[in-house]
């Protein structure tokens, strides 16, 4: 987005609310100041960032309270990183906008309609657009979503919109009979005016007695002619117990924006069937554990995972979480743990954990390891200051000490 144009979208938002200047509007404000020191995988070069998130609200804006608004972007600047461009190094201050709307609560609760920059998702797809967008519902058993508008792209350091970019989607919906949803969804991307991207999707679950969950999801890229995604499920819960079983099967194939060179890359199909059970034994005790069996077109691999949670009565605050991860096949062999667990007393958290594998891919003949270890902690200085610290250190095959870390003021008022 260029800067005239972002301070168009600005102007225009703040003259949609000037019919309220004489009324008392509700104002909210979330500020995260934050600092981010790390090493540069390019470059093995210390490098660190000081980055002020915004974002604001604003309600009451005229006597129905319809119309309200919604503000959230990042200001950041980069130091000892002003080398190279096209490695995501920047010079001076870098800002971007995530979203920036009006938004109209139609009467009834029958939807919203929405103007500005925002997040938009269907079934089919999803992004950001500088444009419209209109939710309808409690329309009979029907549902709608409609969106269009210039498609805004997120790089490494810009975020831009341009004539002849553009993003449009619809999905219709609705409920055929008790438990169940039933969704269709249409999506089209545009580049210089070019059709670049064309999608269709489909979604349904069923409830069934209040002892079982079946979902389906589906995406079909027109352009290719290719199924992209394949999702079909079930949870059960058949027992007074509070046990949960899962049973999904998963298909993928990759597809991209016809103007990419990604499309000239040759790809294989990928597919999964998933078991996993979830017992909670106590509200303090949780146990876990699943079976993946993954497909690449041909080689396979097979992956199971244990895990517990929980939070001890005679330590109150306290949460513990492990979990024992094994791979074996393609494209090698992984096993690997990772423990956490985090403290809470009065305005206080603490919390650590670490991860540790051990694998072998199939072009090496040893074992490798890979470990991280971390902690951080919490403190409130009052309801509305929060301060938050992370550290961590991560030893690789191709890494060693690679530290870095995260501190912040999280401040709403």
């Amino acid at each position: 987005m260029t800067h005239r144009a972002r301070f168009l979208w600005i102007g225009l938002f703040f003259l949609s609310l000037t019919p309220a200047v004489s009324l008392a509007a509700d104002l909210r404000f979330q500020s995260s100041t934050q600092y981010l020191w790390y090493t540069d995988p390019f470059k093995d070069k210390d490098q660190s960032d000081l980055v002020q998130y915004l974002k604001f609200g604003v309600t009451k804006v005229e006597p129905t309270g319809r119309f309200s608004a919604v503000g959230y972007g990042r200001l950041s600047g980069q130091f000892g990183g002003e080398n190279d461009p096209k490695l995501g190094d920047a010079e001076g201050l870098l800002g971007r906008l995530y979203f920036l709307y009006v938004n109209y609560a139609l009467p009834s609760d029958r939807g919203e309609i929405r103007m500005g920059r925002q997040y938009v998702a269907v079934g089919a797809g999803s992004g950001t657009v500088d444009g419209v967008s209109a939710e309808l519902r409690n329309l009979g058993p029907v549902r709608a979503t409609v969106f269009a508008g210039y498609d805004v792209r997120f790089a490494e350091t810009t975020d831009r919109t341009r004539p002849g970019n553009y993003l449009a989607g619809v999905s219709v919906g609705g409920s055929l009979f008790d438990g169940n949803n039933v969704d269709v969804s249409y999506l089209r991307k545009y580049d210089e005016n070019d059709l670049i991207r064309e999608m269709v999707g489909v979604h349904a679950d069923q409830r069934i007695l209040d002892k079982a969950k079946a979902y389906a999801d589906l995406r079909y890229d027109v352009l290719h002619g290719a199924y992209s995604e394949f999702l079909a499920g079930a949870k059960l819960f058949p027992f007074s117990a509070p046990v949960t079983f899962t049973a999904e099967y998963f298909a993928s194939y990759p597809t991209f924006d016809a103007d990419t060179i990604y499309t000239a890359f040759a790809v294989t199909r990928y597919r999964e069937g998933v078991g996993r059970v979830d017992y909670i034994v106590t509200p303090r005790l949780t146990l876990y554990g699943s079976y993946t069996r993954a497909d690449y077109d041909g080689p396979s691999a097979d992956v199971g995972t244990v895990g517990v949670r929980a939070t001890p009565k005679l330590a109150p605050g306290l949460g513990l979480n492990a979990s024992l991860d094994v791979r074996r096949g393609y494209p090698g062999s992984l096993t690997g743990f990772q423990a956490s667990a985090d403290y809470a007393f009065r305005k206080a958290t603490l919390a650590a954990g670490v991860t540790y594998d051990v694998f072998q891919r199939d072009s090496m003949a040893s074992d490798f390891t890979a470990k991280k270890v971390w902690g951080g902690g919490s403190y409130e200085f009052r309801k509305n200051m929060t301060a938050r610290l992370r550290v961590e250190d991560t030893e690789t095959r191709q890494f060693r000490n690679e530290f870095q870390g995260r501190a912040s003021v999280d401040l709403s008022f």
